[in-house]
């Protein structure tokens, strides 16, 4: 078993002989009257996640018997059969630890690295206006590795960064591609940035169409619609 802390380097390894008896009972007593401290802020830290328990709150986590899986020959893998939740990583901070994604808000940089839907379009409209309501001077910096997404999502983000009032810059890592290089060009002109080996690339727009006649041709229409304004967009409102 290993018992662990942030704030200590060593670590402490008990292996039980197989002649003689198991030592798991001496060894849950002992850590009974130890605490294993979250190196995350809360919510991460909070007393609810499971086999992590706060600094301030110090309740010791308490280990019997029947949290351990054993092998038949010996006592080397031992298996947790409670999981705890995924751990973002934490960065020192001379305010304390914190999780990459608050360090990029904190320095007023937005990360867009998925294809674009509604859930992330909500996500960095949320991460602009918050960012502009707390200094509308600063500017802000949204790093794209963004293969495409959504025409509506993306639209809606660009209706933003036009809208706030800070300079929205754009970066472009990996790729931009479909409406992904629309955000790119929707940066602020003298901001838009492009690495060596990035690439940037726009097609056609593409969608299924189905039913009646009618409805067909309305789907074709909204679609001929959508490459208009990303056209409009490109070439009149974002050229150099």
């Amino acid at each position: 078993m290993v018992v662990a802390s942030p704030f200590t380097a060593s670590l402490t390894f008990s292996v039980a002989s197989l002649n003689r008896t198991s030592s798991i009972p001496q060894l849950s007593r002992r850590n009974s009257h130890r605490s294993i401290v979250s190196a995350l802020p809360r919510p991460y830290g909070d007393p609810s996640t499971i086999g992590l328990s706060s600094k301030t709150n110090g309740a010791p986590l308490n280990l019997d018997d029947k949290d351990f899986l054993l092998t038949s020959t010996s006592y080397g893998p031992i298996e947790a059969r409670k999981g705890n939740p995924p751990i973002m990583p934490a960065v020192m901070t001379p305010g304390g630890p914190l999780d990459l994604s608050s360090v990029l808000f904190r320095n007023r940089i937005i990360f867009i690295g998925q294809p674009v839907n509604s859930t992330v379009a909500q996500r960095v409209i949320s991460q602009l206006v918050t960012l502009a309501t707390i200094d509308e001077d600063a500017d802000i910096l949204v790093y794209l590795n963004c293969p495409g997404g959504s025409t509506y999502s993306v639209l809606a983000i660009y209706d933003c960064m036009s809208w706030i009032k800070p300079k929205v810059g754009t970066v472009c890592f990996g790729v931009a591609a479909s409406q992904g290089a629309l955000l790119l060009a929707g940066g602020e002109k003298g901001m838009r940035y492009a690495m060596p080996n990035s690439r940037i690339m726009i097609h056609q727009p593409q969608s299924g169409c189905g039913g009646h006649v009618e409805d067909v041709r309305r789907q074709v229409n909204e679609a001929v619609q959508s490459r208009h304004v990303s056209i409009y967009f490109l070439l009149w409102h974002y050229s150099p």
